[in-house]
């Protein structure tokens, strides 16, 4: 980075998982709001561990082209550096007034290779395994990471997210036009799945999802429904059949199959918000979406490791150990804490609860500003605009 070089070019080096993605468009998107620049997406396939070794070691010898090139020829990535070239020219940019952005481990040596080369900055969301944040100019980390003080790192609440008040109002003027709403009030339901920690079970589907349908059917309230890739086909099955015994499910989205990303059009469209805590990242979308999400308990998946969990929590709680030494359910649960010490959710652990949340003197908007995304291109931009990194 150069002093007096405004930012004319974002490149979002992209490893195609959508969630990194999201993260990226959504800085991307601000930072060419503030200032003007254009945004361009490189797609790559992500590093092996022994390529991240040596992009480590390549990236170390800072200035050294030769050893940058030869990594990059090595990955098969000399592709990306004529694809910069040619975006610069087309947009009469040195390579000082470009940066480049990557999300998660993947990528991330690629974005910090091409950054050196071209002179520009280098942002990374997340902190990349075996890199860390230390060479980047940039470092946007969730809290829940536990990352360390550093001048070059924005600690944010949740991951940031491509959630904006556009996007909201065309998604929920289409979803309206297919489902219109029956009622004045409309929850919106987000359901996860499984992974190391939770599940979503048929089972679970019967104790918790059914009282809130059957309370919206005897209370007059729509209800818009989505899964996610990560919910089982059992659990979508019984989602279903219980979906068709009731009127109030005004819409509801199987992830499987149907490719349509509904959760813009239902932000659009909902009064109250319920999300499932297994994904941190609905939880974030939703808050930023302007909701005070009710967050639905999951089952806890039962293994070895929760007796491991649960003793780091009271190792914590005890002082003995420091939060960062959270792992699995503890360390969600707080991240989630977070959200609801801010006011922007609340955990759902029973029916009464729900009652309260959806006939409460509470409204299911929060009211207050809260766009990570935002944030982190702010942050950004003003540090490029004094013509420096964050570092």
């Amino acid at each position: 980075m150069s002093q007096g070089k405004r930012l004319k070019a974002v490149f979002i080096i992209s490893d195609g998982i959508r969630g990194h993605v999201n993260q990226s468009r959504g800085v991307a998107h601000f930072l060419s709001l503030i200032t003007g620049c254009e945004v361009r997406e490189l797609e790559a396939n992500p590093a092996g561990f022994l390529s991240k070794i040596k992009a480590k070691r390549a990236t170390d010898k800072e200035g050294n082209e030769k050893v940058l090139v030869r990594w990059l020829k090595q990955t098969g990535g000399l592709s990306f550096l004529e694809a910069v070239k040619e975006t610069l020219r087309s947009l009469s940019a040195a390579g000082e007034e470009a940066l480049f952005l990557s999300a998660g481990s993947g990528v991330a040596p690629l974005c910090l290779s091409l950054g050196r080369l071209f002179k520009g900055g280098c942002a990374t969301i997340m902190t990349p395994a075996l890199l860390g944040t230390r060479p980047f100019d940039f470092a946007v980390v969730p809290e829940h990471d536990f990352p360390k003080p550093s001048k070059n790192v924005l600690v944010t609440l949740g991951a940031p997210n491509f959630v904006t008040e556009e996007k909201i109002r065309q998604e929920a003027e289409r979803l309206k036009e297919l489902f219109p709403p029956r009622f004045e009030k409309r929850i919106g339901l987000l359901l996860g799945g499984d992974d190391g920690n939770y599940r979503i079970t048929p089972r679970w589907i019967e104790g918790v999802v059914k009282p809130v349908f059957e309370h919206a059917d005897k209370n007059g309230a729509d209800l818009y429904v989505t899964t996610s890739r990560r919910t089982s086909e059992e659990s979508e099955k019984a989602l279903e059949g219980l979906a068709q015994k009731h009127p109030c499910v005004r819409y509801l989205c199987l992830a499987s199959h149907d490719p349509y990303n509904p959760l813009y059009g239902i932000f659009g469209l909902a009064t109250h918000l319920l999300a499932t805590e297994d994904s941190v990242s609905m939880v974030s979308e939703a808050a930023t979406a302007g909701f005070r999400v009710g967050v639905l308990l999951a089952e806890r998946k039962k293994s070895v490791k929760r007796l491991a969990e649960g003793l780091s929590k009271h190792l914590v709680h005890w002082k003995i150990l420091s939060e960062g030494c959270l792992f699995g359910v503890p360390k969600f649960v707080l991240a989630i804490e977070r959200f609801c010490e801010r006011g922007l959710a609340c955990f759902i652990k029973d029916f009464a609860d729900f009652e309260s949340f959806v006939e409460g003197s509470f409204s299911g908007k929060h009211g207050v500003q809260f766009c990570e995304a935002k944030r982190a291109a702010e942050w950004i931009a003003s540090s490029w605009q004094e013509g420096e990194s964050a570092k």
